[in-house]
Order: C-alpha cells, then structure tokens, then sequence
C-alpha cells in the first residue's frame, strides 16, 4: 500500500475535535510543520490558502495509507475542500504534501486568522466553535 504525507491544519490537529490520531489511529505523526499562506475562519473549521501572503500558518504532518487518504477525501470533498499538493519543509528536507484548502468561492469575507494556529484562535470563539475543539 502508498504511503502519503498530509499537512493538517484545522480540526484533524491535535487538541482538535478530528484528531488524525483519533479519528485514524493507523496515521503517523511526523512533525509539527508551517507552510506559506493564509489562514481563515469559514465557521466551525478554518480554511487554508496557500501562497496567498509570505504569513505562516501551523499544522502538523502525517503519514497515510491509500486507504485513509481515500477516507480524508471523502470527509474533506464533503466540506467542500480540494486536496492540493504543497512543499513542506522537514528539518533539512523539503518534500511534498497533500493538503486540502477550500473552494474559493467558501472564503469571500471571511476572517483572517493573523496568528496562522486554529487551535488556539478557535479557543476564543463561540459556543459552537468550542465543540470542534478539546
């Protein structure tokens, strides 16, 4: 089976309420990363827009199986997410990840979060915000 590298950035973090870890205890934590681009509120989830701005915002990377890469587009697709690929840097090694980043026509107005971390932005929303987090 391929192996896949996913840069997460949202609710699959950990500390998220869809922990990678949680929700697909098969993937493997490689590192906490940053990638260039800007991070915005769409609701209840953030979007990422890569090589929007030089900001940096914070996620974590994984290791996936066909199967699960599989699973994550359907759960993204759903939310109107496109899987992209990006280059991430690994200490000294740079490789390819996928990512998902939301439909363009999903983040007109909305909030950029200038802090590039969901984890912590989502800690000061509402309510309803407070639920897709620990």
């Amino acid at each position: 089976m391929n192996k896949h590298l996913v840069f997460v950035y949202g609710t699959l973090r950990r500390g998220g309420a869809r922990a990678m870890t949680i929700r697909f205890p098969n993937s493997k934590f490689i590192a906490d990363a940053r990638v260039i681009g800007s991070l915005y509120d769409l609701g209840a989830y953030p979007g990422l827009l890569l090589n929007e701005s030089n900001s940096l915002v914070l996620g974590e990377v994984y290791e996936v199986d066909d199967e699960i890469l599989n699973e994550l587009d359907d759960f993204e697709a759903s939310s109107y997410y496109l899987r992209k690929q990006v280059e991430i840097s690994l200490g000294i090694h740079r490789r390819m990840c996928r990512v998902y980043e939301p439909n363009p026509e999903f983040y007109s107005l909305r909030t950029l979060i200038t802090s590039g971390d969901w984890i912590e932005y989502a800690k000061t929303k509402t309510e309803l915000a407070r639920r897709h987090i620990d």
